[in-house]
């Protein structure tokens, strides 16, 4: 079958898609000869329903499709305006006030979720609305208002947080940044927090099997995070905030036009938190004591005859203390009491170049190279860990076309990991190297059928050879109503130490079970199949837009790494030898009931279950079922865009199965299952005009926290204390209040 299977995706390699899209503005040309954007002007291809709605910032996206070459954009206010589409990949429109409109008064709320109908993949953006709605301090707290995304704690000492997307942890989702992968390897947890919130413009979400372009690893989703860069409209970006937990930060973003070819942006993040809580009178630290800095500069290249570049350096500090509430590792005496110590140093240099050809848009070559160096050590309790990881990734891509409605791009990637790794005094030195090929096809068969097949081979310097297939399709019952259809195989290389972090804040033993000797720490590689349908709708309700989306997905594991912590005192790693798989149905619907307010409502549940020796259990720690609601509304705006905002959001997780502790001693053993319980988030926003804004806001208002999240928290000698079993929060009600300052005006030169 599997040989059968690879046949069928050879047989059709020559015909993946690699699909294109219009990028631009819509501006208005003021009397003074200055523009402005237009905001939620509707850029569509005539003769068609099918095209894209700009932003607030007048910027839009609109997808190349065969046949049409006339782009109409229409806004109530302005002159209809026509053009003809000559492959530009870059174009500005420019829109003109009408006489006989001028009065009309326009309305609109655009959310900050965003599902594309047209795209093969199932693909929520998140954008910058979105991610104001929340603190989001940094990338592991930018999904709060996501239902498709759980962030939980690795343990409830340290302050870790992680994802899980269809019921499995998230170093099955792969997370790419400006699509680069770069959160895993040692960042594969920690590597969530490295990102300010406030740097991000935009986050794009797909749920299951990604594409072959970005490498093999994708098989639960893909999470590509965009950085703000030279399509800010201010020159500056202030981001404040303080919280009542005694967390304080500082975000800055800056954006210079240094010539005509150059753009320049200068990113800095300071955060600390030095305040001692233990609202659960355990006599542990509730959150951990940070000093954090990070910085970043951009650099954007636009050159004559399609030459496009863009490079950037970072720097990450993270520091991090935990443990008992007195506990201070500086202090020669308070440093013996148990704690956590950590301190990350990371370096990080990203170049992508590009070249389009004149006259043939369609056809372009492109390099990725990314080089890394990430320098991590801690002492928990009176275990001691230091990890260095260097990474160097080349990825060479061509796009082209075979016809208008069949286009396609390869490449090949190279991959070099080198870990020197120790726990105590256990060595896990090992050196990966990949090297690989791929081939993407695009089908589009008018606007109705859409088929994305791709293809990649790889060869592993320990693992050897394997293959990639994954598909995507799409079919347009309606413009308005979609079916999707997902299916593709993904492959991970253990990482078992930085995977399974939340252990070390235990006095668990490790134990290893290892099945190829040669293989790093012993284990084969983990390997998967997912499979996805998905459903989605907009429609009207009372005249307002609404839209429901429901997906369902599989997830079979024929090779895994189990984490099994169903014996108290020790956490066992081996080969799966069993069944092990997930499925995942949720139904999500927007809606406006009235004007500038949106309404989101989900529902979801999950079957995740894994053999655990003799027995089929569901995997520890896992709401089954899950419901989110998100509601915001806004007052109207003023002429100078002074408006009041109000986001709520409410989850409610229920009962999550915990690991077996039967054989403790009495009192420090855990019931079967946890309780369930809602969480509340609100928060308040003043725009005092279009630059200014003030906001306030508080997380977890129902005051609901895990009272007893440590076993054996009074003695952490013990062998039975154990952190890892957290399935709530850890910290009660919490307060804030920031600032957002945009300073400036940034004037982009729109002939490029």
């Amino acid at each position: 079958m599997k040989n059968l299977v690879l046949c069928f995706f050879i047989l059709l390699s020559g015909t993946a898609v690699w699909g294109q899209s219009i990028h631009g503005h819509v501006l208005e040309m003021g009397k003074d000869g200055q523009t402005t954007p237009v905001p939620f002007a509707k850029v569509i291809w005539k003769g068609t329903p099918y095209g894209a709605e700009a932003d607030a910032e007048g910027h839009f996206d609109l997808k190349i499709y065969p046949g049409h070459d006339t782009i109409i954009v229409n806004q109530l206010g302005y002159s209809p305006f026509e053009m003809k589409y000559n492959g530009e990949s870059e174009i500005d429109i420019i829109l003109y006030p009408s006489g006989e409109l001028n009065a009309v008064e326009i309305e609109k709320v655009v959310g900050g979720t965003h599902i594309n109908l047209l795209d093969a993949q199932l693909s929520q953006k998140l954008n910058e609305k979105e991610l104001c709605k929340a603190a989001c301090c940094n990338l592991s707290e930018s999904f709060e208002t996501n239902a498709s995304i759980d962030a939980s704690f690795t343990d409830a000492i340290t302050g870790t947080k992680q994802i899980k997307m269809l019921g499995l942890d998230g170093k099955y989702t792969q997370i790419l940044f400006d699509n680069i992968p770069t959160v895993r390897g040692l960042a594969s947890i920690y590597g969530l927090s490295y990102l300010p919130g406030p740097w991000v413009r935009e986050i794009a979400i797909s749920k299951g099997i990604g594409s072959v372009i970005s490498g093999y690893e994708s098989i639960t989703g893909q999470i590509n995070v965009a950085h703000k860069g030279p399509e800010m409209k201010e020159r500056v970006f202030i981001n404040a905030y303080g919280g009542s937990q005694g967390r304080f930060e500082f975000n800055g973003v800056t954006n210079l036009e240094v010539n005509h070819h150059w753009h320049s942006t200068i990113m800095v993040h300071g955060a600390q938190s030095q305040s001692r809580f233990d609202m659960n009178k355990d006599g542990f630290l509730d959150n951990p004591l940070f000093m954090n800095a990070v910085i970043r500069n951009d650099w954007s290249y636009v050159g004559h005859g399609g030459l496009r570049g863009n490079y950037s350096l970072s720097y990450h500090r993270i520091s991090n203390v935990s443990g008992k509430l007195d506990y201070d590792p500086k202090d020669e005496i308070r440093s013996q009491l148990w704690g956590v110590d950590m301190l990350t140093n990371r370096y990080e240099f990203v170049g992508k170049t590009g070249y389009v050809f004149q006259e043939k848009d369609w056809k372009s070559f492109g390099s990725q190279v990314s080089l890394s160096y990430h320098d991590q050590s801690g002492k928990y309790g009176l275990r001691r860990y230091t990890g260095d990881q260097m990474n160097a990734r080349v990825n060479l891509m061509f796009a082209s076309r075979y016809n208008e409605s069949l286009k396609f791009i390869t490449g090949a990637t190279f991959n070099q990991d080198q870990y020197t790794e120790r726990l105590d005094s256990n060595n896990f030195d090992r050196t990966e190297q990949t090297f690989g090929a791929y081939a993407e096809h695009t089908y589009n068969y008018e606007t109705r059928f859409s088929v994305i097949l791709g293809l990649r081979g790889d060869y592993h310097n320990t693992y050897g050879a394997f293959f990639t297939p994954r598909l995507h399709a799409r079919y347009s019952i309606n413009e308005l109503t979609t079916l999707k259809l997902s299916l593709g195989k993904g492959y991970r290389s253990p990482n078992l130490l930085m995977d399974h972090v939340g252990m070390f804040a235990s006095n668990r033993d490790i134990q290893i079970t290892t099945s190829d000797a040669g293989a790093p720490f012993g284990m084969k590689m983990e390997e998967a199949w997912n499979a996805g349908l998905v459903f989605t709708k907009k429609y009207k309700i009372n005249h307002r837009d609404a839209s429901l989306a429901i997906d369902l997905y599989h997830t079979l594991f024929e090779e895994q790494i189990v984490a099994d912590w169903e014996t108290p005192t020790v956490i066992k790693f081996y080969q799966l030898d069993g069944k092990s798989y997930s499925n995942s149905v949720q139904v999500e619907t927007q809606w406006s009931p009235v004007r500038r307010m949106e309404m989101r409502l989900a529902y979801r549940w999950l079957e995740a279950k894994t053999q655990y020796g003799e027995e089929l259990l569901m995997r520890p720690l896992i709401a089954q079922h899950r419901f989110f609601t998100n509601i915001e509304y806004s007052t109207k705006e003023t002429e100078h865009g002074a408006k009041w905002m109000f986001d709520f959001t409410a989850k409610w997780l229920g009962k999550q199965r915990l690991p077996n502790t039967s054989t403790n001693p009495e009192g420090l053993q855990l019931n079967q299952y946890s309780n369930d319980y809602w969480i509340f988030n609100a928060q308040l926003s003043r725009h005092f005009n279009e630059h200014f804004e003030l906001y306030v806001g508080g997380e977890n208002l129902g005051n609901f926290f895990q009272t007893n999240p440590i076993i054996s928290s009074q003695d952490p000698s013990s062998n039975y204390f154990d952190a890892s079993m957290i399935w709530g929060p850890v910290f009660g009600r919490m307060g804030y209040v920031g600032l957002r300052w945009r300073i400036g005006e940034h004037e982009h030169d729109h002939d490029h």
